[in-house]
């Protein structure tokens, strides 16, 4: 699969303001092809921002046709009221929780989405919320306050609570296949969770989402995929960031996917030098390059994927094996231990009645 065109890199950084103008009026089939890029990814609301720079009006000159205009619009609009909708049930949840003594905050998307210009017009998944405490506690609360018993992962729970948004209860906000790294990212979540109180609902700081999030995209790697709506979500981490002392990425072993990060970022989105937590890789930054943009949201686009779920649980083994001898040159330590720890973590599951 080919990149996406020029034009749809220049119309997110105009978006995010690292670009001033694209460098000439897109036809009304590049438009057309940039907003199916922009539906693929996720970022809809994001290049609304784009289109808006114009004085504050969506643009007479821009070449873009009138019926995919009032459709962009409508989408924004509609992007717009699940966000609200969401926000409300973040609040609603977090001081029900924080009522019946449960430390908690709400991670990744509505937090982060906090940080744009235009908040709503972010396009929202579901709601992570993160509350402390023990794993078998937290589970036997939500299987009694929802009636369902729900599978159970090392990190998380889903928790029914609100008829059409799925809630994700997280004992912990993410992991690592290596379990030496792992122990040192949990000793760091738990001495690290201090929220703040600028805001409606609890959400993590940036110091704390510098690392957490850039942790994220790269546990995303590893599983389903990642798109350019993570890869935005960070872009805003560190504009707000901008600079400030991180955790040693060494430690975490995150430091080669930061420089690849950085690379792809500065390539796609313009990411100021100042703003970087590491000096840019462009090896590895083409390879993310290529992942994320094949990807789509969450790799649902990944035509890699296609059908994988119709295939024999033997047949899907050995397509995993395969992707994980596929990273492996590039991130050899989290690859190799990838394979040990789904095994133990089944069993684990299993010997628990976790497996839903």
């Amino acid at each position: 699969m080919e990149h996406p065109t020029n034009l749809f890199t220049e119309l997110l950084q105009v978006a995010l303001g690292t670009r001033d103008q694209m460098s000439r009026c897109p036809s009304s089939s590049e438009w057309e092809a940039m907003y199916r890029e922009a539906r693929r990814h996720c970022v809809v609301g994001v290049c609304l921002q784009a289109l808006q720079k114009d004085d504050g009006q969506w643009g007479v000159d821009n070449g873009i046709p009138l019926d995919l205009k009032l459709k962009w619009i409508g989408k924004g609009e509609r992007i717009s009221d699940t966000n609200h909708e969401l926000n409300q049930q973040c609040k609603k949840l977090s001081d029900k929780l924080t009522a019946s003594g449960y430390w908690n905050c709400i991670l990744k998307g509505q937090g982060i989405a906090l940080l744009y210009p235009n908040p709503y017009w972010r396009e929202s998944g579901d709601i992570d919320i993160w509350v402390r405490g023990n794993r078998n506690s937290l589970v036997e609360m939500t299987r009694r306050i929802s009636g369902r018993k729900e599978a159970v992962t090392y990190h998380h729970t889903s928790f029914h609570v609100f008829p059409d948004t799925v809630v994700e209860l997280h004992f912990t906000p993410s992991w690592f296949f290596n379990p030496f790294r792992n122990r040192r990212l949990q000793r760091w979540f738990n001495t690290h969770y201090e929220v703040r109180t600028d805001t409606e609902f609890p959400i993590p700081t940036t110091a704390f989402n510098t690392l957490y999030i850039l942790q994220h995209i790269y546990r995303h790697i590893f599983d389903d995929g990642i798109g350019l709506r993570q890869i935005i979500d960070y872009y805003y981490v560190l504009k707000e960031n901008r600079g400030e002392t991180i955790p040693d990425l060494k430690r975490f072993g995150l430091l080669p996917f930061a420089r690849g990060l950085m690379w792809m970022m500065q390539q796609t989105l313009g990411l100021p030098k100042e703003w970087m937590i590491a000096v840019p890789d462009e090896r590895l930054g083409e390879w993310l390059r290529n992942e994320i943009l094949q990807a789509g949201n969450f790799g649902h686009n990944d035509h890699r994927f296609e059908g994988i779920e119709r295939h024999t649980r033997t047949e899907r083994f050995n397509w995993h094996i395969r992707q994980v001898l596929r990273r492996c040159r590039l991130f050899p330590s989290e690859s190799l231990w990838e394979i040990p720890w789904r095994s133990g973590q089944f069993l684990w599951r299993l010997c628990h009645g976790y497996l839903g």
